[in-house]
């Protein structure tokens, strides 16, 4: 009866794990699918980029590993067909990310995103935060509803967008 008890667990365990690896698999799948955006690994760098192109520098901060508004954020908003387009035409992109994991942000990145954070007196995540190109801040969208409707997020971009065009 141990014996069969151990058997059924085992076989249990198993495709509890294989389930969790498809699940892994269909994320990073879906990921790689549905990002089209480009996103600037350096604040100096898109501030420039801003500056040269009169685009809007979009600074979104997050803890992509662990902060659930976030990451619906991504899907509901930045992930659309109509943020992409708004963002290729007007924005340039800054992801300032404070994950759990020490492996997903380079300390010198960590290092400029706390800075970053400090700077622009983030306390919360998801915000986001519009700066122009010379790198003052003008707009801010704190938090995500669990309501999931990004509606606010585009009136305030396109609002700023169509200001500082």
């Amino acid at each position: 009866m141990k014996k069969l008890f151990l058997i059924i667990f085992l076989m249990s365990f198993t495709l509890f794990l294989s389930a969790q690896d498809t699940k892994e698999m269909s994320i990073i799948t879906q990921d790689s699918e549905t990002k089209h955006l480009k996103w600037e690994d350096n604040f100096e760098k898109a501030k420039k980029l801003s500056k040269k192109n009169n685009k809007l520098l979009l600074v979104f901060f997050t803890g992509s590993d662990w902060c659930g508004p976030c990451k619906m954020l991504e899907n509901d908003f930045f992930e659309t067909p109509e943020f992409i387009e708004l963002a290729e035409k007007n924005l340039i992109l800054y992801e300032a990310d404070f994950p759990r994991r020490t492996d997903i942000v380079s300390p010198d990145k960590k290092k400029e995103n706390i800075k970053l954070q400090r700077k622009y007196a983030v306390g919360g995540y998801p915000t986001i935060i519009l700066l122009n190109a010379n790198g003052a801040e003008v707009g801010r969208r704190k938090g995500y509803s669990f309501m999931r409707d990004p509606e606010p997020h585009f009136t305030l971009i396109k609002a700023l967008i169509n200001t500082y065009r």
